[in-house]
């Protein structure tokens, strides 16, 4: 099982969101755990996949040899959702 690392930007929107929200992005963020490249996930770089949670967007970096998970960017899509996600994981 992979663990999950959030960046500091990530901890902020958390902590922000309403309950049901938390909730639906909390399940899915576990379930990538399992299955990183699940049902449902896109690659959207070298590494790098998002999924959607209803209005959200969760952007991850897939770390195969550490087991890793590391979740750069959670928000609603929009038109810069995806901008620079690369500089994100560096």
């Amino acid at each position: 099982m992979y663990q999950v690392r959030y960046l500091r930007k990530v901890r902020k929107v958390l902590d922000n969101l309403s309950l049901p929200d938390f909730r639906r992005i909390d399940r899915r963020i576990q379930a990538l755990r399992k299955t990183p490249r699940g049902r449902g996930c896109k690659k959207i770089g070298e590494d790098i996949y998002r999924v959607k949670v209803g209005r959200f967007r969760i952007i991850y970096h897939v770390d195969d040899e550490q087991q890793l998970i590391r979740i750069g960017k959670i928000d609603r899509r929009r038109e810069d959702t995806y901008k620079d996600v690369e500089d994100l994981f560096r």
